[in-house]
């Protein structure tokens, strides 16, 4: 038989501060930790504007964006290395749209096996890429702790972007850049997930490469792709709070208007 505990009453002080909100409303809120009139306001009222971060303040972030828009420029061959879950694809479906809306074709997306390859980045992918002449390799919700990977992708002459959302170990991977918002102290919120990193790195090339005239996108171009954003942060589990909770709130508005055929079809096909 199932047992069931109530939770505790909201405390006076905080139904004062709440006192704008119904009782009940102010005991979800509360035991959300939302305990202040201007948490809760944000918290019911999510601001694409005002309640996302500026992506530079992750770490590497500046560096990762010069290294990629160096190779756009170039026209290097990239590889999109993601992980194979509910998280990494849409990230990897983030990052492939980027580079087709700004005419960047030499790109490829690279996911491996679940079965044969297993989780993470690894050496023997890092060598068919390097065959494949792949001169930058950026990693999806993957790669932060693969330091044999990447010392095989810097010893091919490859640089390696990692872009993840995995704790860190003791010793990092040498890789160009690790954006990752565990790591440093600098980001206001670590609970992403590796897809809303890539947003955050899409954002940057964004804002940078429009200084430098390498990307032209129409303003606000990029919430189109909020839909794999919003679907990988629910998908994914990771605490619908802070920045998560504006990816996965104006994430499903687009998903309702997704372009995509694929997601039409599964959210309108006729029973």
């Amino acid at each position: 038989m199932a047992t069931y505990k109530l939770a505790d009453p909201t405390p006076q002080a905080i139904q004062q501060e709440l006192s704008s909100y119904s009782p009940f409303l102010q005991q979800l809120l509360h035991q959300r930790g939302v305990v202040t009139a201007q948490e809760a306001h944000a918290f019911i009222n999510p601001s694409y504007e005002e309640h996302l971060h500026d992506p530079f303040l992750l770490h590497d972030m500046n560096r990762a964006t010069k290294r990629i828009l160096r190779a756009i420029q170039s026209k290097e061959q990239i590889a999109i290395y993601s992980d194979y879950d509910c998280d990494g694809i849409p990230g990897a479906v983030v990052l492939h749209d980027f580079f087709h809306a700004i005419d960047h074709a030499a790109f490829q997306n690279y996911i491996p096996h679940r079965h044969y390859k297993g989780f993470g980045f690894n050496s023997e992918a890092v060598r068919k890429l390097a065959e494949q002449k792949v001169t930058l390799i950026i990693t999806i919700d993957c790669g932060t702790t693969d330091v044999e990977a990447v010392a095989v992708a810097k010893e091919l002459g490859i640089d390696v972007i990692i872009t993840d959302h995995h704790e860190p170990k003791e010793v990092l991977p040498d890789a160009y850049a690790i954006v990752n918002p565990k790591l440093g102290d600098s980001y206001p919120f670590s609970g992403l997930c590796g897809s809303g990193v890539v947003y955050k790195l899409v954002q940057a090339l964004i804002t940078e490469g429009k200084k430098n005239k390498i990307v032209t996108l129409k303003e606000g171009w990029e919430k189109w792709w909020l839909d794999m954003v919003g679907l990988a942060t629910i998908a994914d589990m990771v605490p619908l709070v802070g920045e998560n909770r504006v990816l996965a709130h104006f994430g499903l508005q687009v998903l309702r208007k997704s372009r995509r055929l694929g997601l039409q079809h599964l959210l309108y096909a006729k029973t």
